[in-house]
Protein backbone atom coordinates (compact mmCIF):
# COMPACT_ATOMS: atom_id res chain seq x y z
CA UNK A 1 0.00 0.00 0.00
CA UNK A 2 1.19 3.56 -0.79
CA UNK A 3 1.75 5.68 1.60
CA UNK A 4 0.46 8.98 1.74
CA UNK A 5 3.12 12.10 2.24
CA UNK A 6 2.52 14.76 4.70
CA UNK A 7 3.69 17.81 2.92
CA UNK A 8 2.20 20.77 5.28
CA UNK A 9 2.63 21.58 8.45
CA UNK A 10 5.77 19.43 9.03
CA UNK A 11 9.32 21.02 10.94
CA UNK A 12 11.04 19.94 7.84
CA UNK A 13 10.36 20.59 4.22
CA UNK A 14 7.08 20.87 2.47
CA UNK A 15 4.69 23.85 2.92
CA UNK A 16 5.31 26.00 5.61
CA UNK A 17 3.05 28.82 6.87
CA UNK A 18 5.11 32.35 5.70
CA UNK A 19 7.91 30.40 4.35
CA UNK A 20 9.89 31.15 1.50
CA UNK A 21 11.29 34.30 -0.39
CA UNK A 22 9.68 37.57 1.14
CA UNK A 23 7.78 39.73 -1.21
CA UNK A 24 9.08 42.98 -1.26
CA UNK A 25 6.19 45.17 -0.60
CA UNK A 26 5.45 48.62 -2.61
CA UNK A 27 2.64 50.28 -5.03
CA UNK A 28 4.15 48.19 -8.01
CA UNK A 29 2.62 45.27 -10.20
CA UNK A 30 1.35 42.20 -8.38
CA UNK A 31 1.49 39.05 -10.49
CA UNK A 32 -1.89 39.40 -12.74
CA UNK A 33 -1.86 37.85 -15.69
CA UNK A 34 -0.74 40.17 -18.10
CA UNK A 35 -3.09 41.71 -21.42
CA UNK A 36 -2.37 39.69 -24.85
CA UNK A 37 -0.22 41.67 -26.77
CA UNK A 38 0.23 42.02 -30.36
CA UNK A 39 2.81 43.78 -32.70
CA UNK A 40 -0.32 46.51 -33.60
CA UNK A 41 -0.11 48.37 -30.42
CA UNK A 42 3.56 49.97 -29.18
CA UNK A 43 4.35 49.61 -25.42
CA UNK A 44 5.03 51.71 -22.54
CA UNK A 45 7.11 49.56 -19.85
CA UNK A 46 8.90 50.59 -16.68
CA UNK A 47 10.70 49.37 -13.70
CA UNK A 48 11.98 50.30 -10.63
CA UNK A 49 15.21 50.29 -8.26
CA UNK A 50 16.40 49.93 -4.37
CA UNK A 51 19.57 52.32 -5.70
CA UNK A 52 20.42 54.84 -7.62
CA UNK A 53 21.11 53.55 -11.14
CA UNK A 54 21.53 56.77 -12.84
CA UNK A 55 25.07 57.32 -14.44
CA UNK A 56 27.81 57.27 -16.92
CA UNK A 57 28.44 53.27 -16.26
CA UNK A 58 25.16 52.09 -15.86
CA UNK A 59 23.55 53.72 -19.18
CA UNK A 60 26.49 51.61 -20.97
CA UNK A 61 25.21 48.62 -19.49
CA UNK A 62 21.31 49.86 -20.09
CA UNK A 63 22.30 50.09 -23.93
CA UNK A 64 24.21 46.40 -23.25
CA UNK A 65 21.14 45.00 -21.82
CA UNK A 66 18.91 46.53 -24.70
CA UNK A 67 21.07 44.66 -27.24
CA UNK A 68 20.74 41.22 -25.56
CA UNK A 69 16.61 41.44 -25.01
CA UNK A 70 16.30 42.43 -29.28
CA UNK A 71 18.22 39.30 -29.21
CA UNK A 72 14.56 37.42 -28.63
CA UNK A 73 12.93 39.61 -31.13
CA UNK A 74 11.32 42.65 -28.61
CA UNK A 75 11.76 45.96 -30.45
CA UNK A 76 13.01 48.55 -27.82
CA UNK A 77 12.16 51.98 -29.70
CA UNK A 78 12.20 54.65 -26.91
CA UNK A 79 14.57 54.59 -22.93
CA UNK A 80 15.02 57.01 -20.49
CA UNK A 81 17.03 56.04 -17.25
CA UNK A 82 16.36 57.99 -14.48
CA UNK A 83 17.69 57.81 -10.82
CA UNK A 84 15.94 54.92 -9.24
CA UNK A 85 13.80 53.53 -12.59
CA UNK A 86 13.50 53.23 -16.31
CA UNK A 87 11.00 53.87 -18.59
CA UNK A 88 10.96 52.21 -22.21
CA UNK A 89 8.59 52.34 -25.10
CA UNK A 90 8.67 48.95 -26.69
CA UNK A 91 7.24 46.50 -29.39
CA UNK A 92 6.77 42.87 -29.48
CA UNK A 93 4.92 40.73 -32.01
CA UNK A 94 3.16 38.55 -29.04
CA UNK A 95 3.51 37.82 -25.29
CA UNK A 96 5.94 35.37 -25.54
CA UNK A 97 8.63 37.48 -27.24
CA UNK A 98 7.94 39.99 -24.26
CA UNK A 99 8.56 38.33 -21.93
CA UNK A 100 12.02 36.61 -23.14
CA UNK A 101 13.23 39.96 -24.18
CA UNK A 102 12.09 41.99 -20.58
CA UNK A 103 13.49 38.91 -18.99
CA UNK A 104 16.90 39.36 -20.65
CA UNK A 105 17.24 43.04 -20.38
CA UNK A 106 16.31 43.29 -16.63
CA UNK A 107 18.73 40.16 -15.37
CA UNK A 108 21.35 41.31 -17.90
CA UNK A 109 20.99 44.46 -16.20
CA UNK A 110 20.82 43.48 -12.53
CA UNK A 111 23.89 41.25 -13.03
CA UNK A 112 25.52 43.93 -14.39
CA UNK A 113 24.91 46.32 -11.54
CA UNK A 114 26.31 43.42 -8.93
CA UNK A 115 24.56 44.83 -6.25
CA UNK A 116 22.21 41.99 -5.64
CA UNK A 117 18.13 41.85 -5.86
CA UNK A 118 17.86 45.21 -6.64
CA UNK A 119 14.93 45.63 -9.05
CA UNK A 120 11.66 46.24 -7.09
CA UNK A 121 8.81 43.96 -8.46
CA UNK A 122 7.54 43.01 -12.01
CA UNK A 123 7.59 45.79 -14.49
CA UNK A 124 4.88 47.65 -15.55
CA UNK A 125 3.21 47.76 -18.43
CA UNK A 126 0.98 49.67 -20.50
CA UNK A 127 -0.45 48.95 -23.85
CA UNK A 128 -0.93 52.04 -26.43
CA UNK A 129 -3.90 51.72 -28.13
CA UNK A 130 -4.36 55.18 -29.69
CA UNK A 131 -2.15 57.60 -31.41
CA UNK A 132 -2.85 60.20 -28.66
CA UNK A 133 -2.04 57.56 -25.74
CA UNK A 134 1.19 56.87 -27.67
CA UNK A 135 1.71 60.38 -28.46
CA UNK A 136 1.92 61.26 -24.55
CA UNK A 137 3.72 58.17 -23.51
CA UNK A 138 6.63 59.04 -25.84
CA UNK A 139 6.32 62.80 -24.85
CA UNK A 140 7.01 61.53 -21.33
CA UNK A 141 9.70 58.91 -21.42
CA UNK A 142 11.74 61.08 -23.62
CA UNK A 143 11.61 64.19 -21.63
CA UNK A 144 10.94 62.71 -18.07
CA UNK A 145 13.40 63.99 -16.37
CA UNK A 146 12.55 68.17 -17.57
CA UNK A 147 8.77 67.00 -16.25
CA UNK A 148 9.73 66.92 -12.93
CA UNK A 149 12.04 69.39 -12.66
CA UNK A 150 11.80 73.04 -11.75
CA UNK A 151 13.24 76.16 -12.96
CA UNK A 152 13.63 77.37 -16.30
CA UNK A 153 16.57 75.86 -17.13
CA UNK A 154 17.36 72.05 -17.44
CA UNK A 155 20.24 69.33 -20.05
CA UNK A 156 19.11 67.18 -22.44
CA UNK A 157 21.46 63.93 -22.91
CA UNK A 158 21.40 60.73 -23.76
CA UNK A 159 19.85 59.84 -20.82
CA UNK A 160 16.63 58.99 -23.04
CA UNK A 161 17.16 58.34 -26.59
CA UNK A 162 15.57 61.77 -28.12
CA UNK A 163 18.59 62.87 -29.47
CA UNK A 164 19.06 59.54 -31.96
CA UNK A 165 15.40 60.89 -33.38
CA UNK A 166 15.91 62.03 -36.99
CA UNK A 167 13.20 64.63 -35.58
CA UNK A 168 14.65 64.69 -31.95
CA UNK A 169 15.42 68.52 -32.43
CA UNK A 170 12.22 69.62 -33.27
CA UNK A 171 10.52 67.26 -30.50
CA UNK A 172 12.85 68.93 -27.68
CA UNK A 173 12.19 72.43 -29.24
CA UNK A 174 8.46 71.98 -28.53
CA UNK A 175 8.78 70.42 -25.12
CA UNK A 176 10.67 73.56 -24.17
CA UNK A 177 7.90 76.19 -25.75
CA UNK A 178 5.33 74.19 -23.91
CA UNK A 179 7.45 73.87 -20.70
CA UNK A 180 8.75 77.42 -20.84
CA UNK A 181 12.43 75.71 -19.90
CA UNK A 182 15.57 76.79 -21.28
CA UNK A 183 17.62 74.04 -22.65
CA UNK A 184 21.67 72.90 -22.80
CA UNK A 185 21.82 70.07 -25.64
CA UNK A 186 24.84 67.66 -24.50
CA UNK A 187 25.94 65.32 -27.57
CA UNK A 188 25.69 61.68 -26.12
CA UNK A 189 27.21 58.50 -27.12
CA UNK A 190 26.25 56.32 -30.07
CA UNK A 191 22.61 54.21 -29.82
CA UNK A 192 20.64 52.76 -33.01
CA UNK A 193 16.82 52.39 -31.99
CA UNK A 194 14.66 49.96 -34.36
CA UNK A 195 13.73 51.54 -36.87
CA UNK A 196 10.66 49.40 -37.30
CA UNK A 197 7.70 51.59 -35.84
CA UNK A 198 4.02 49.99 -35.76
CA UNK A 199 1.43 53.20 -37.36
CA UNK A 200 0.89 54.28 -34.26
CA UNK A 201 4.06 54.93 -33.05
CA UNK A 202 5.13 56.74 -36.18
CA UNK A 203 2.29 58.70 -36.23
CA UNK A 204 2.32 59.63 -32.37
CA UNK A 205 6.48 60.48 -33.45
CA UNK A 206 6.24 62.76 -36.51
CA UNK A 207 2.86 64.66 -36.21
Amino acid sequence: MQTKMKLSGGRWGGLRPKAGRKRIRSRGVAHISREKITGRTPLHVNFKYKISVRNKETLKLLKRSIQNARKHGLKILHYSLQHNHIHLIVEADNNLILTKGMRSLTITFAKALQRGRVQIERYHLHVLKTVRETKHAIRYVLFNQQKHEFGTYSTINDYSSVLYLKNGLDLIGKFASDKALTLKIEKGSSWIPDSSLTYLAKVALFS
